[in-house]
C-alpha cells in the first residue's frame, strides 16, 4: 500500500507492505463509527481518520504532513482509498452509508 504527500515542496511516497492485524481491528471500529454517524461524520472522526492513516503507514510522516501533503480536493478520497484497503486485506468489504466518502 502507498501513500503520496507532498513535502517540503517534494512529492514523497510512502509505502507499507505489511498491514498489522491490530490495524485490521482499527479499521473495523472506525467502521463501525461511521455507520454511527452516517452522512454527517464529525471533525473529531474525520481527525481520527487522519490518525489512522499516519498509524497505518507506521508513523513515517505526521498528521500535519497529511494537512499539509495532500491537495484538499483529493483528501477524503484518499482517506478513504487507505481505510477501504485496509478492510479489504483483512478479508472484509466496506459498506459505510456515505458510499465511501466523508461528509463535506
Amino acid at each position: 500500500m502507498q501513500i503520496k504527500l507532498r513535502i517540503d515542496g517534494q512529492e514523497k511516497t510512502f509505502t507499507n507492505d505489511f498491514v498489522k492485524a491490530r490495524v485490521f481491528r482499527n479499521a473495523l471500529k472506525m467502521n463501525e463509527k461511521m455507520r454511527i454517524e452516517g452522512n454527517e461524520i464529525s471533525v473529531d472522526t474525520f481527525d481520527e481518520m487522519i490518525n489512522f492513516i499516519v498509524n497505518v503507514f507506521d508513523n513515517q510522516f505526521t498528521v500535519d504532513d497529511i494537512w499539509d501533503g495532500i491537495e484538499a480536493g483529493m483528501l477524503q478520497s484518499e482517506i478513504m482509498r487507505v481505510f477501504d484497503s485496509v478492510l479489504n486485506i483483512g478479508g472484509y468489504e466496506t459498506a459505510t452509508p456515505s458510499e465511501g466518502k466523508l461528509a463535506d
